[in-house]
């Protein structure tokens, strides 16, 4: 169905349409003081605002603007403005200063300092932009002052962190893109400048504040952690200063990641180091660490630490990171970091490790009984349900009862483990083997309850399956053990690694020689 367009559409198409009858109305093409897009572009290029005599007149006798279509590149949406800041020479550009004031002068309703590209590969981005990527501050500081806007967001294709071209991440904002290229002095501007002071609090189009944008171009090499972790402290005592209540390590992106949760998911592990053992000296900032030293003696020490964001008991907490991606970078280098190591031992020793031996006592009774009843089935001949009712039978009708039991909690709860895990397939077949494992026990044994209660001699098929598979978990449990958990762990790793690929190349070659063997005796015949 067609579309009518918007009365603000008609508006805006009314006004393009009287500009262009004012421009050819008051401007001929032979006129000697007419502009045009390409003298402009000749003239900032070259950095000579001598060219630019006259404009102020010329593009207020033809009510036009140089944020106009017709003064911009066609293609990407690039204004003179732009045009100039990318021709500097010697970090300088007389026309700079001339094209701004010729924008006020004309009274430019969409001011040239804040008109953005329009090509999806640079949408979004502004001249300001262009000031922070020169590291230029004399620029950044002069289009602040002429009202450019500091919460502008770059979003184009060149700006995206998830494409497989080339791009360049830094946060859209252009406070995050002066965060990531290290200028302090341009990041002190941008929020000390007294015409319109960039928020510390403004995300972009992903969620990414500044602290994000800051764990994002990480890479844990000595002298990047260096730059990213003084970036990082000098934002958060300014934010702490602008305003205290505020918590800005607290804030989410779109993914429901904190800075501190989204430098555990992507691998960054100096970073991360800091930002757990943060410990900040000046009284007024004492309260932005993270670790407090509670006393000394010597060599010792007794440390406490915030657990915000770190343990389990909240939605996407580092803990829960690590335990259910196995595709997230550095992880044991992560759970080696203080207090995380602590933590992890304090949880095995107060309370995990009685729910593990619980557990193992229960499968190893568990299985006993499901043993103990399919060792005791009746011979074929026998009614599997007999019309009169012996102890012995009303014992075996009651263990399959608790098998079935039993194949329901495995269902469910395997079932909700691979939920948590859904995101990561890799991570699933690694770490979850015996996982995966008790599922098909469960499908197993709950196949062979539905075929056993349907009086059905075939049962005996998947319940002897299932009764394999739950003697072969029983090796999970030798994890609990230092000694047979690194053995078995090594030994998961070279099945699902080397020997699962020879394994698949030998089934191939085994299928080959089959059919080969079978079409030649068949031509035999």
């Amino acid at each position: 169905m067609r579309q009518e367009p918007s009365a603000g559409q008609w508006t805006e198409g009314l006004n393009s349409t009287w500009t262009l009858f004012l421009s050819f109305l008051y401007c001929k093409p032979d006129d000697p003081d007419r502009f045009d897009r390409d003298h402009i572009f000749k003239a900032v290029a070259e950095g000579d605002p001598e060219q630019l005599n006259g404009l102020s007149d010329y593009l207020q006798r033809t009510r036009t603007f140089l944020s106009d279509p017709e003064y911009t590149d066609g293609k990407t949406g690039k204004t003179c403005l732009m045009k100039a800041l990318l021709n500097l020479k010697d970090g300088q550009n007389p026309t700079i200063p001339a094209l701004l004031k010729i924008d006020e002068e004309t009274k430019n309703p969409n001011p040239l300092v804040n008109t953005a590209c329009t090509d999806s590969y640079y949408e979004g981005q502004t001249a300001l932009h262009i000031a922070i990527e020169k590291r230029n501050y004399k620029f950044v500081k002069l289009l602040v002052e002429n009202g450019a806007d500091v919460h502008a967001k770059a979003s184009g294709f060149l700006f995206q962190k998830d494409r497989k071209e080339a791009h360049f991440y830094f946060g859209e904002l252009p406070l995050s893109l002066a965060a990531c290229t290290n200028q302090p002095d341009v990041v002190m501007c941008l929020l000390d400048n007294h015409h319109k002071k960039a928020k510390l609090t403004k995300q972009d189009s992903m969620g990414n504040t500044v602290l994000h944008a800051l764990v994002m171009v990480a890479n844990n090499t000595e002298k990047n952690t260096e730059l990213v972790v003084n970036m990082y402290d000098r934002i958060l005592m300014k934010g702490a200063e602008m305003d205290p209540p505020s918590k800005l390590e607290v804030i989410k992106n779109g993914e429901k990641l904190t800075p501190l949760t989204l430098a555990v998911k992507t691998g960054k592990v100096e970073i991360l180091k800091h930002m757990l053992q943060r410990d900040m000296k000046e009284r007024k900032f004492h309260h932005l660490s993270r670790k407090l030293i509670e006393w000394t003696y010597g060599p010792i020490q007794s440390s406490l630490y915030d657990l915000t964001s770190i343990d389990s008991c909240e939605e996407n907490s580092m803990l829960e990171t690590l335990a259910y991606n196995s595709d997230v970078p550095n992880r044991y280098e992560m759970l080696a970091l203080e207090p995380l190591n602590k933590l992890l031992q304090h949880k095995w020793e107060s309370f995990i490790r009685k729910r593990f031996l619980i557990s193992f006592f229960f499968h190893l009774i568990f299985m006993t009984i499901f043993t103990i009843i399919a060792y005791n089935w009746p011979p074929k001949d026998e009614p599997l349900v007999p019309m009169t009712m012996t102890t012995k039978d009303l014992l075996r009708l009651l263990g399959a009862v608790v098998i079935l039991i039993g194949g329901i909690y495995f269902f469910v709860a395997q079932g909700v483990l691979f939920w948590r895990r859904r995101h990561s397939l890799k991570g699933l077949l690694m770490d979850s083997c015996f996982d995966i494992l008790l599922f098909v026990q469960a499908c197993a044994i709950l196949v062979s309850s539905v075929m056993f209660f349907a009086n059905t001699e075939k049962y005996v098929l998947p319940m002897v399956f299932a009764l394999l598979l739950g003697w072969m978990n029983m090796l999970y449990y030798t994890r609990g053990c230092q000694q047979t958990g690194i053995c078995l762990v090594m030994i998961q790793k070279v099945i699902l690694k080397d020997l699962w690929h020879f394994l698949m190349l030998y089934v191939i070659l085994l299928v080959g020689f089959a059919t080969g063997e079978c079409h030649g005796k068949g031509r035999h015949r």
